[in-house]
């Protein structure tokens, strides 16, 4: 990619699919409720030209037309944005398996403090220590100044992992 994704609005074909998708819809169901307040405007008023009857409604009815100019942009961003807190992940995730089939080091997935799918992350990271267990990969973890771990949570999961060999409970 040329350009960094952080500027760009939508990052992949999942959020073009999901704006167009919404917009479409958007458009039918404000095509869908002019004509139906038109119809119900006929309704009302009986036979009689309906181009006159056409003039009548859309000056009655254009103010709603710029609530449409609007609001749809609002909701387009809004829209691309949430996108982007399920298709970050899905990336994130995509990302990982390239690099497991690649048979490279793989980071454990992390994600944003709003992004969502954030269960299906931690069933990738379970899937990944498992995988590190059987020596099928090799799991990158960042390192400080002195060398420690820094995984969020790899001391506890270390831990966890040796807790049946280093403690036994004698019962009475």
């Amino acid at each position: 990619m040329g350009r960094n994704r952080r500027t760009q609005l939508l990052i992949n074909e999942f959020q073009g699919k999901l704006l167009w998708r919404f917009t479409a819809y958007w458009v039918f169901y404000q095509f869908t409720l002019w004509n139906f307040l038109f119809a119900w405007q006929v309704l009302r008023e009986g036979p009689g030209n309906p181009i006159e009857q056409y003039g009548r409604f859309c000056a009655s009815s254009y103010p709603m037309l710029f609530v449409l100019v609007f609001v749809v942009p609002f909701f387009a961003w809004d829209a691309a944005k949430f996108s982007h807190r399920v298709a970050g992940p899905i990336y994130r995730v995509q990302q990982t398996l390239r690099r497991v089939i690649d048979n490279e080091p793989v980071r454990l997935v992390s994600l944003r403090t709003n992004d969502e799918l954030t269960e299906f992350a931690d069933q990738v990271n379970a899937m990944l220590l498992a995988l590190e267990d059987r020596g099928a990969v090799t799991i990158d973890r960042p390192k400080t100044k002195r060398g420690d771990d820094m995984t969020p949570g790899s001391a506890v999961n270390e831990w966890n992992r040796n807790i049946d060999d280093t403690i036994t409970i004698d019962t009475v």
